[in-house]
């Protein structure tokens, strides 16, 4: 893939967001109309349900500003927002939640990282700069980051991580 600017990653990030919370305006556009045409009492619900939806869909699709922790060494952060749930060896899985902000940042040289979903947003495949954004994941999902047997893991189970903020291990 090319390589994109901040303001074009956000812009795709935007655009993404904007195809998703399409149905829930048309959603409040309908009912505002129903409303006003046929005076039905029981669309302003339709109306709640319709601004519930797309503030849920702004809530997923935000994107926080992070900048990667300064270190002498080489780091390994972590690629998304979540919890660390499982450490096996050299193996850290993290899981994250709808609620938690969408960034999908680049955890750093020498990582494999694997997703569960299908919702992962690629936009740059090969990234040279440990915490830059490079995508998006819009959804609940397991992150598996395979790290080199040699670096030490500085998190726990159970720990709450930043993506592109949170160090999982050093050399």
């Amino acid at each position: 893939m090319l390589d994109f600017t901040p303001l074009e990653y956000v812009t795709k990030i935007q655009q993404l967001k904007y195809k998703t919370a399409v149905f829930p305006i048309l959603l409040v556009i309908i009912s505002f109309g129903l409303n006003f045409f046929f005076a039905l009492d029981l669309v302003k619900y339709l109306t709640l349900i319709g601004l519930v939806w797309y503030i849920i869909i702004l809530m997923i699709f935000r994107i926080k500003r992070n900048y990667p922790p300064l270190s002498d060494s080489e780091i390994i952060v972590a690629p998304i927002y979540g919890k660390i749930s499982k450490i096996e060896g050299n193996v850290i899985t993290i899981t994250k939640s709808y609620f938690q902000p969408a960034d999908l940042r680049y955890s750093g040289v020498n990582t494999t990282t694997d997703f569960d979903s299908t919702r992962v947003r690629y936009f740059e495949a090969d990234p040279q700069l440990t915490g830059r954004l490079i995508g998006v994941v819009p959804a609940k999902t397991k992150c598996t980051c395979e790290i080199p047997i040699d670096w030490g893991i500085n998190v726990n189970v159970g720990e709450k991580v930043v993506a592109g903020g949170t160090i999982l291990a050093m050399i």
